[in-house]
C-alpha cells in the first residue's frame, strides 16, 4: 500500500526559522490561508488536535494544513479518555489534562493557532502570560497581539471561533492595504523624494500611521515612556485641519472646566464670583468678543464652541483674562507639537493632553505626511530605527566601543576615519605624508594571525574593499562595523577582547 500527494518543499517551521527571508505581510498571508484550512476542517466537524508548524506545508505562496492522523471526526470512537496526543508545545490547557481527551473541542485547534500566530513574528513559542509581544518587533501589527490574547485564553469557551479568526485576519490585512493606498499618491507623486526611497517611505509611513492608533488608545503609560521619541524622525507628520481644530477646542474646554470647578468650590462658602457683564460693561464685552473671535477662527465644532462661550461668560473677568492668555500659549504649543513632527512625538502630545476620538474614527485617517522638513534622505541610524530607548543604550555602547578601537588604530598608524552609514566605516591612509603607513598597518594586522588559520582569512577579507589614488598616495579602506571593526580589528588592537 502507498499514498501519493503533492510535494511541498517547506513547512511553517522553515518560515519561522528563516523569518528574515519572509516579509511580515507574506507571513500574514500564510496565516490567513491556515485560518481558512482550520475553518474548513471545523465546518466538516473535524478537530485536528495536532496543529504545529511542522504539519503546515508550504510550496511557493501556497499553504496547506496536513497530517490529520490524530484528528477527531464526528462519530469517531478511536480516541479514548486517557489519550495524550500531539506535540506538548502546541497543546491547549485542556489537552494537557489526563482523562479529558474525549472532551476536546474546536477551541483546542484555535489555541494552537494562537501560539503559531505569535511564533511566526517573534520566533518564540509563548509560555505563560508574560510572553514576547509581536508589536515589540512589528509595531504596526499590534492587532495580532490582541488576537493572540483571545486565541490562547485559558478558558475554551472564551476563545473565538476559527471563522471569526479568519475574518479578523482578513480585516487586518485590509487595514494595512487601505493605509498604504491612502499614502500612495502622496508619496509616489512627490518630487522631493528620491525614487529609490519611495517604496521604503510608503512602507514606513503606512506602518507608523497604523501603530499610532495603538499608541494613542491602548499603550500603557509605562510602555510609552520606554519608546524612543526619535523613532523614524526622518519622516514628519501633521494632523488634518479638522483634528487641529477639535484638539484646540478640547484643550480650551478642559481649561474652562477647570476654572468652572475652581470657582464653583468657593460658592459653598458664599465666596461668589461676579460673572462677565458683557451687556453693560465694555471691558467685559471686549473679553467676551475676543473669545468668540478665537473660536470662530478655529472653526471647529459649533456645539463645543457654544459651550465654551457659555462657560466663559460665567467667569470673573480676572479668570477670563487668564484663560485668554493661556489660549495663546495652547495654540503655540499645539502647532509646535502636532505639525512637522515625528509620529511618536505627535501622538505623545495628543495623549498628554487627553485627546479623544469618537469610537468610529481612526487617528490614522486624520494624520498626513508632511514634507516641510524632509531633506531628501532617509537615515539608516539606530537613533531613529530603534523603537525602544533601551536599544539606544546598546547602540551607544557599541558606538563607544568602535570609537575606542579606531582611536587605538589611529594612535599607532596615522589615518582619518569617518562613518559612511550604520554598517560601514572608511579609513584613509596618506602614504605621501606618512610613507608606507598603509603597508605597515596591513603587515601589523597579518602579523597577529597564524598562517592558514580562520582568523588569517578574516584579516585578509578586511583588505578586500580598497580604493587607491596612486598620484596622491592615498589608500581608502572600507570596513564593516559589525564584523571588521568589532571582531577582527578588536582582536588585533584591544587587550580586553
Amino acid at each position: 500500500l502507498y499514498a501519493v500527494m503533492d510535494y511541498f518543499p517547506k513547512n511553517l517551521r522553515n518560515v519561522i526559522d528563516e523569518s528574515e527571508s519572509y516579509l511580515p505581510e507574506q507571513r500574514l498571508d500564510y496565516l490567513i490561508q491556515l485560518s481558512k484550512g482550520i475553518n474548513a476542517a471545523h465546518d466538516k466537524g473535524i478537530i485536528h488536535r495536532d496543529i504545529k508548524p511542522e504539519n503546515i506545508l508550504i510550496r511557493d505562496e501556497q499553504l496547506v494544513l496536513s497530517d490529520f492522523g490524530i484528528a477527531h471526526f464526528q462519530g469517531s470512537d478511536l480516541t479514548v479518555a486517557d489519550d495524550l496526543l500531539a506535540n506538548r508545545n502546541y497543546l491547549s490547557p485542556e489537552q494537557k489534562k489526563i482523562g479529558e481527551a474525549l472532551n476536546i473541542t474546536f477551541a483546542s485547534d484555535v489555541y494552537s493557532f494562537g501560539l503559531i500566530v505569535n511564533e511566526c513574528f517573534t520566533g518564540e513559542n509563548p509560555a505563560g502570560s508574560d510572553y514576547k509581544r509581536i508589536w515589540h518587533t512589528y509595531p504596526y501589527l499590534f492587532e495580532l497581539d490582541k488576537l493572540v490574547d483571545r486565541l490562547i485564553n485559558p478558558s475554551p469557551d472564551s476563545r473565538p471561533s476559527s471563522d471569526s479568526v479568519r475574518m479578523d485576519l482578513k480585516l487586518l490585512k485590509s487595514d494595512l492595504n487601505k493605509t498604504k493606498f491612502q499614502l500612495q499618491n502622496v508619496v509616489i507623486d512627490n518630487d522631493n523624494i528620491e525614487d529609490r526611497d519611495k517604496d521604503r517611505i510608503l512602507k514606513i509611513s503606512s506602518e507608523d500611521l497604523l501603530f499610532s492608533q495603538f499608541v494613542l488608545d491602548e499603550l500603557p503609560d509605562e510602555s510609552l515612556k520606554e519608546l524612543n521619541p526619535n523613532y523614524h524622525c526622518s519622516i514628519n507628520y501633521s494632523v488634518t485641519d479638522e483634528l487641529y481644530s477639535n484638539f484646540l477646542l478640547q484643550q480650551i474646554m478642559d481649561r474652562c472646566e477647570s476654572t468652572f470647578s475652581y470657582e464653583s468650590v468657593h460658592y459653598l462658602s458664599n465666596n461668589l464670583y461676579t460673572p462677565l457683564n458683557f451687556i453693560d460693561n465694555s471691558e467685559d464685552k471686549e473679553l467676551f468678543d475676543k473669545m468668540r473671535e478665537i473660536l470662530q477662527s478655529i472653526d471647529g465644532d459649533k456645539v463645543i464652541s457654544g459651550k465654551i462661550l457659555k462657560f466663559f461668560s460665567s467667569f470673573s473677568s480676572y479668570h477670563c483674562k487668564e484663560i485668554l492668555r493661556d489660549i495663546d500659549n495652547i495654540i503655540q504649543i499645539t502647532k509646535n507639537n502636532i505639525f512637522e513632527a515625528p509620529i511618536l512625538h505627535l501622538i505623545n502630545h495628543l495623549r498628554e493632553n487627553n485627546f479623544r476620538l469618537d469610537q468610529s474614527s481612526k487617528i490614522y485617517d486624520k494624520i498626513r505626511l508632511d514634507w516641510t522638513k524632509y531633506k531628501g534622505e532617509l537615515k539608516d541610524d539606530p537613533l531613529e530605527l530603534a523603537l525602544f530607548k533601551r536599544d539606544l543604550d546598546l547602540y551607544q555602547n557599541k558606538r563607544d566601543r568602535i570609537v575606542e578601537i579606531l582611536e587605538k588604530i589611529n594612535h599607532k598608524f596615522p589615518m582619518d576615519s569617518y562613518k559612511i552609514d550604520s554598517k560601514n566605516y572608511s579609513l584613509k591612509f596618506d602614504n605621501q605624508f606618512n610613507p608606507g603607513v598603509f603597508q605597515e598597518f596591513k603587515y601589523y594586522c597579518l602579523s597577529k594571525t597564524k598562517k592558514g588559520s580562520i582568523f588569517e582569512a578574516d584579516v585578509l577579507d578586511l583588505f578586500k574593499n580598497i580604493r587607491t589614488n596612486d598620484g596622491e598616495g592615498i589608500v581608502e579602506l572600507v570596513i564593516s562595523t559589525d564584523f571588521d571593526v568589532e571582531i577582527t580589528l578588536s582582536k588585533i588592537f584591544t587587550d580586553n577582547y
